[in-house]
């Protein structure tokens, strides 16, 4: 037999006591053993997010590496036919000068270092990918998407104008309000991979420079002189969360390109539909 510690009732075997105090007790140990769970689901909850982002950071160093070796890799080969064109027009006296020769390889490692410098500021095309992938999901994301998909004399203009606030603050509202919409354990895309990565051709980046120069007509900015060094159409997947909590995936291809003067930039439209907004 056992009795209630706070009224003295006698308790049925394998019951409890009804009393307020008793069930005082009980609520507080089922409060705490709740919190108890909670604490642990959120721990796991934490680790879980934080090593996604660990992933995500060495994944961004991988392809911003790679980017680089890649942009070095050409850089060295514009270097090595600027010393052989350097080579040639030096006559065959001057080729014997050892002064003349310290000077040309001064220039050319000095283009060498000028070069690298470049190629590491522009980030790459595979990290601009990444950064508008992750910037048009963000809740204060819009300047960077914008600037990675318009033109600095377009941007310009709007805020000239006063209009490019209005643009971001509308934007970044967008991206709150799908945020708030969200149901259950479901989340906004975030950047995977790039599964795919072609070198556009000249005529694509013709297409390219005239899909800028209609960018600028649109908002009345300064035409002309748009000149895409180089570009890539990629296909690039992004995951996010069901509602159930379940990993999904999606996958768009857009354009990125090299705008001289602004960096790499996103079009986001495949090769495909590119004709028709560069017309």
């Amino acid at each position: 037999m056992a009795y209630c510690k706070y009224c003295g009732k006698l308790i049925p075997e394998g019951g409890s006591c009804d009393c307020p105090a008793a069930k005082g007790e009980a609520g507080i140990s089922e409060t705490a053993e709740n919190i108890q769970n909670t604490d642990e689901d959120t721990a796991e909850s934490l680790k879980s997010e934080a090593a996604e982002a660990v992933q995500e950071v060495k994944e961004v160093a991988s392809d911003t590496i790679n980017d680089i070796k890649s942009e070095v890799s050409e850089a060295a080969q514009k270097v090595d036919a600027v010393a052989g064109e350097a080579a040639e027009k030096l006559s065959g006296k001057a080729k014997k000068s050892k002064g003349l020769v310290y000077i040309v390889a001064g220039i050319i490692a000095a283009l060498f270092i000028f070069l690298i410098i470049a190629m590491c500021s522009s980030g790459g095309a595979t990290s601009a990918v990444k950064r508008y992938i992750k910037s048009s999901y963000e809740k204060r994301g819009a300047k960077t998407m914008y600037s990675l998909t318009l033109p600095k004399r377009v941007i310009k203009e709007l805020k000239e104008d006063d209009d490019y606030d209005e643009m971001v603050d509308s934007y970044n509202d967008m991206i709150e309000d799908m945020i708030d919409d969200l149901d259950g354990k479901e989340t906004l895309p975030k950047y995977d991979k790039i599964t795919r990565k072609n070198q556009m051709k000249k005529s694509e980046l013709k297409m390219a420079e005239q899909y800028f120069e209609r960018i600028c007509d649109k908002y009345d900015a300064e035409e002309g002189g748009m000149r895409v060094t180089k570009g890539y159409e990629v296909k690039v997947k992004s995951r996010y969360k069901s509602k159930s909590g379940e990993m999904e995936h999606r996958t768009d291809i857009i354009c990125v390109v090299k705008l001289r003067g602004d960096g790499w930039k996103i079009i986001t439209h495949p090769l495909s539909e590119l004709s028709y907004y560069s017309n």
